[in-house]
């Protein structure tokens, strides 16, 4: 698993930012001191990621309530948008390990968390979330299902929903009492993870409504560029004490991205990913984009530009922009790529470079994946099997808030 850790310059990253009552939280004093003292935003802090907080720092004053049921339920059985988080106050930060600081990258368990035996996985499940729900049901959300029923309960995992916008597409393949038909009830099936494996909109709209209940694993990470939708889960992620993991999907490398970052030594990332055209589902001025040859580039710039128009083909640059958040979505960039040659293959190239040297050489690494593909699917067959192990992998670790990839 892969966490954003602070930079030198101070214990941890502290900002304090009003919610949308524009109310403040003393959590925030508390949490220094019970951490040793104010902590500080490091020199070397992007600024986009100064508000991951340890602490509560967005949290109005209020008694701890028992959670009420998911709010106002629109169309499709999704949450309102503009419902406000309502946060309890906190002495401490819950299903924290007592002393445990933002950004130590060690794993411990939390208190009065049963660690379970994984012996199909090869590892040793720590702080298992018993109940998983899946909110999507196209060709990965069919495979985690799968999963999840056969392999589950011999893992400790107990599926508990299926939700999906169409759900007559779960009719005769998922059991009756399985099925979610309102979104805004997924509180009352007690789930500890829900898994988002269908659109960048259910991350907009209800991600933060879901921290509420439960860990949050984002298979559509393409959500986080947009600004206020990062803040939201934050907010809430810091606010409940559920954490925000990311699936890394097709990015090979995460761990070497985010740690060649983390020493400073990135000075450019650059992922391409290209594909026949029929597997791209493309809005706005790309959606009536056409290919003027065997191979097209289709866009090029900033990763923060392309996740609106091309939610579902652009999570691999999201999770890479999550990895290096000195670049973060405004400097790593992508390129899309149509290429009729690639009927059953989508093809990522990721290319970075560290600054000059003394003799003005620099570091360069490129990588070259080819994924086997349905033709016209969205998803490659081997990055299928690596959000199942994502899945795992958050299990792995206890409940920690903030944005995680995994």
């Amino acid at each position: 698993m892969t966490t954003w850790p602070a930079r030198k310059g101070g214990r941890g990253l502290q900002r304090k930012f009003s919610t949308s009552a524009g109310r403040g939280c003393d959590a925030e004093k508390e949490w220094a001191g019970y951490m040793g003292g104010g902590a500080t935003q490091g020199p070397g802090t992007p600024k986009h990621l100064a508000h991951c907080l340890p602490g509560f720092s967005s949290c109005p004053q209020v008694a701890p309530p028992t959670p009420p049921p998911l709010g106002h339920s629109g169309g499709g059985g999704g949450f309102q948008r503009s419902s406000r988080v309502k946060c309890p106050k906190f002495s401490r930060c819950p299903n924290l390990v007592c002393g445990v600081r933002w950004g130590d990258g060690r794993q411990q368990e939390a208190a009065g968390l049963r660690p379970q035996a994984a012996q199909s996985a090869g590892m040793a499940l720590h702080a298992v979330p018993r109940k998983v729900g899946v909110l999507g049901y196209g060709r990965l959300g069919q495979s985690l299902v799968s999963h999840l029923l056969t392999q589950g309960p011999e893992l400790g995992l107990e599926l508990v929903f299926v939700w999906n916008r169409d759900p007559g597409r779960m009719a005769g393949s998922v059991p009756p009492t399985l099925q979610l038909q309102n979104l805004a009830a997924l509180g009352e099936r007690h789930p500890d993870l829900v898994v988002e494996v269908a659109h960048p909109k259910i991350i907009h709209e209800s991600g933060a409504e879901i921290l509420r209940y439960a860990n949050l694993l984002v298979g559509s990470p393409s959500a986080l560029a947009d600004q206020a939708t990062e803040r939201q889960l934050l907010e809430a992620s810091h606010c409940w004490g559920h954490a925000v993991f990311v699936a890394r999907g097709a990015l090979w490398g995460t761990e070497d991205i985010a740690r060649l970052d983390e020493a400073g030594g990135l000075q450019s990332l650059r992922v391409t990913m290209a594909t026949h055209p029929d597997g791209f589902r493309l809005e706005g001025p790309l959606a009536t984009a056409h290919s003027t040859g065997p191979r097209t580039v289709l866009y090029e710039g900033p990763v923060r530009g392309l996740c609106p128009l091309a939610p579902r083909n652009s999570n691999t640059m999201a999770a890479a922009a999550l990895a290096a958040p000195s670049l973060g979505f405004d400097r790593v960039i992508g390129v899309l790529v149509a290429d009729f040659s690639l009927k059953d293959m989508h093809v990522v190239d990721v290319e970075l470079s560290g600054p000059p040297g003394p003799k003005g050489r620099s570091f360069a690494v490129h990588t070259h994946r080819e994924n086997p593909s349905e033709p016209g699917a969205v998803t490659g067959s081997a990055t299928i099997t690596t959000f199942w192990r994502s899945l795992l992998g958050c299990c792995h670790l206890p409940s920690k808030p903030g944005i995680h990839l995994c």
